[in-house]
């Protein structure tokens, strides 16, 4: 009796173990892309071919249990940010701050009622290289935002069913970077 007990004792702190093991892994197995996988994603998230000018791709997956959510950074020059810009029905958007992970815009015009936001970072930390908010005094800003068959300001005037797409994409250029996040999910 007292052998199974303790082999019993045994088999639960292994299993625990690997519990916690399998759990640390889980949390850094997705995080941090970059070269070739890096290239790839840009390719399927953002645009394919990637433009010639494109430089220096740096990619993170933030965990995001409803979906998916990436974040890039990238050298491009503005030209080539142009293509980007056009490769989907982007808005430029006003008033752009991050808050505590997220990252807040208006539709509008500076001083309009209808914004939006996108969570980047909520419960992990953000990886060195992610500091759009020490590049903004020189920033344009774009974004897209679909949910069910509604699409960018109407998002907030109407009510849809079915899944979100989010997009934005912020641009330095006196630096030539940018930085490009999306998260998809469904309710």
């Amino acid at each position: 009796m007292k052998y199974t007990n303790l082999r019993n004792r045994r088999l639960l702190l292994i299993v625990f173990l690997l519990l916690v093991g399998l759990m640390v892994l889980v949390r850094w197995s997705y995080r941090r892309i970059s070269g070739k996988v890096g290239s790839e994603a840009f390719k399927q998230y953002i645009l394919d071919p990637i433009p010639k000018s494109v430089t220096n791709i740096k990619v993170d997956q933030p965990k995001n249990f409803q979906g998916y959510r990436y974040i890039f950074r990238f050298n491009i020059n503005r030209s080539d940010l142009d293509l980007i810009i056009h490769s989907e029905p982007f808005v430029r958007i006003w008033d752009v701050e991050d808050v505590n992970g997220s990252i807040y815009w208006r539709w509008d015009h500076p001083d309009g009622r209808h914004g939006s936001s996108i969570i980047c970072y909520d419960h992990t930390k953000e990886p060195s290289w992610f500091r759009p908010k020490n590049k903004w005094s020189a920033h344009e800003a774009y974004a897209f935002e679909r949910v069910g068959n509604l699409q960018n300001v109407e998002t907030n005037i109407k009510q849809s069913d079915g899944p979100t797409n989010i997009k934005v994409l912020l641009y330095n250029e006196n630096e030539y970077e940018a930085y490009f996040i999306i998260t998809y999910y469904e309710d």
